[in-house]
């Protein structure tokens, strides 16, 4: 689902059925009950209860059904929620991104194998291969993940999708924060057994570099002519795995998180509301009661006269719920102010957090650029996140251990039942030389789905873990599409399926070419 498809809902009036079979109850207990005695007796008050419950019941009911339809909302329902409206695609960005979610809900959520799905017109090679890592443990347990996604402005249209544009000395970096409203559907066998929702941001990160020769490209194995999207997972023709870098606007990572940003401006956007909502708890009894009361305890009276009464006293008596209800506030205004400046105290800690891990992150990178000028961080977490999908969806000994230089066989057993790996968070701790080796510590936070007992449970996961790469091993300026031979028996090599010839079984020394995983452990 997408941004023109949510327009395309129209409001379901048989969802106010409910609400409005409640207010007739709570209206019938009034009526039935209030001739019998001179007293609020506790089955009127039960109905005025009922009949508020059920208004407020219908209005949360509007709410939903606009909020689904992306349409202009009726200026009453302004009054009382938050008004996140629809943006539509203004551009070519805008137009890339949504190609991209909507791409990848089709790739996960097809059930069957794929060659050359769209997914690849939006990914860099990297993440369209840890994509096609969680589809095949999806497939495995008979799982679909579907995500329906739509971009929504919580913080103004004019900032629903923000850039940080640099270059981080290989590649032309696009660090994207895209405010959306997304719900994630997984299925076994077509039922649903999972639904979760997300509604604060995406984080892209978008990778570009020059690109080598035409449009068109030449298989370095076989000399068949093809495009990149199409190398990434190998060519066509002779099956050869590849390298492809030479990219233009890919994304190279995504996930859904929680940003400080939009989380502040849904708070602000909730703190307006407050006035509205203590407004009408304070008198929506009270008009009730005037209105209807004039009918229910004055029957032998002349309807005009009790529809003339009835008015005058609820208005009256919504006159006085007014000034309780700002009695009130003004008595609790100092408990409100503290409650607010805890608010924007933890909000501005969050704003100086993240400015203190973007500094880390290029003191880091500036780091290991005076030993290896072209190392690019966003390309080095992207290979981490690979390697990563890798052990977590790994169904081998072999498989688990393609990227690492001690044995994580343990571990196969332990990821066994991951069908979802969102990292939240990834930073290189450290970086340093020796005579042999370059040693990064890498910690990151992650998100895990687990099928257990046709149930999806959620857990967190933190990983701290050392890489190593040879001490003469340099970033390589982004080149056009290449291919690693194997030196036992010549067969294509990709260096994003690990270490271990798939043809003859020989294994590479990695960490001549990459970075392989020294030490893993969680916490």
């Amino acid at each position: 689902m997408n941004n023109s498809q949510m327009n395309d809902f129209k409001i379901n009036a048989g969802s106010l059925i409910g609400p409005g079979l409640a207010w007739a109850a709570g209206l019938l207990l009034v009526v039935i009950y209030a001739p019998k005695t001179v007293y609020m007796n506790g089955m009127v008050m039960l109905g005025f209860l009922v009949l508020c419950i059920a208004t407020f019941w219908a209005l949360y009911t509007l709410y939903r059904e606009y909020d689904k339809t992306g349409k202009e909302w009726p200026a009453f329902l302004d009054m009382f929620f938050p008004n996140y409206p629809i943006v539509e695609d203004r551009n070519e960005l805008m137009r890339n991104l949504s190609g991209f979610r909507r791409s990848y809900s089709d790739f996960l959520s097809s059930g069957h194998e794929e060659k050359n799905s769209s997914l690849q017109d939006y990914a860099t090679q990297l993440m369209w291969h840890s994509t096609a890592l969680q589809k095949k443990r999806l497939m495995k347990k008979g799982l679909t993940l579907e995500m329906d996604s739509v971009r929504r402005a919580y913080s103004g249209k004019g900032s629903s999708v923000r850039e940080n544009k640099y270059f981080d000395g290989r590649y032309r970096v696009n660090d994207i924060y895209e405010e959306i409203s997304a719900l994630r559907t997984i299925k076994q066998s077509g039922k649903i057994i999972k639904r979760i929702k997300d509604s604060e941001v995406a984080h892209f990160t978008l990778l570009s570099a020059s690109q080598t020769g035409a449009g068109k490209v030449i298989c370095p194995n076989c000399g068949a002519e093809t495009t990149r999207e199409n190398l990434l997972d190998g060519c066509d023709y002779c099956g050869a795995k590849f390298t492809v870098e030479d990219m233009e606007n890919k994304v190279d990572s995504f996930g859904l998180r929680r940003d400080f940003r939009t989380g502040a401006s849904k708070k602000e956007a909730v703190r307006e509301l407050m006035f509205p909502w203590t407004t009408l708890i304070a008198i929506l009894p009270l008009v009730y009661f005037g209105l209807i009361g004039a009918f229910a305890y004055m029957p032998d009276t002349n309807i005009f006269l009790r529809l003339v009464t009835g008015l005058f006293a609820a208005g009256l008596l919504g006159l006085l719920g007014w000034s309780l209800k700002s009695l009130f506030l003004m008595l609790i205004l100092p408990i409100l102010l503290l409650i607010s400046a805890a608010s924007k105290s933890m909000d501005r800690k969050m704003i100086y957090s993240r400015k203190k891990e973007e500094e880390q992150e290029k003191r880091m990178a500036d780091l290991v650029r005076k030993t290896d000028p072209l190392f690019s961080i966003q390309s080095f977490f992207g290979g981490v996140q690979n390697k990563l999908s890798a052990i977590h969806y790994a169904e081998s000994p072999a498989e688990i251990n393609a990227f690492s230089e001690s044995d994580l066989s343990s571990l196969t057993g332990k990821y066994k039942d991951v069908v979802d790996v969102d990292i939240q968070d990834m930073k290189m701790e450290s970086y340093g030389t020796d005579n042999m080796f370059q040693r990064a510590a890498v910690s990151a936070e992650l998100r895990l789905l687990e099928l257990h007992g046709g149930k999806i449970k959620e857990r967190n996961e933190k990983v701290k873990m050392t890489l190593i790469k040879d001490a003469g091993c340099r970033t390589q300026a982004v080149c056009g599409a290449s291919v690693l031979k194997c030196k036992g028996c010549g067969a294509p090599l990709s260096l994003m399926e690990g270490k271990t010839c798939r043809f003859c079984g020989s294994n590479l020394d990695l960490k001549k070419y990459d970075w392989v995983i020294e030490r893993y452990g969680t916490v």
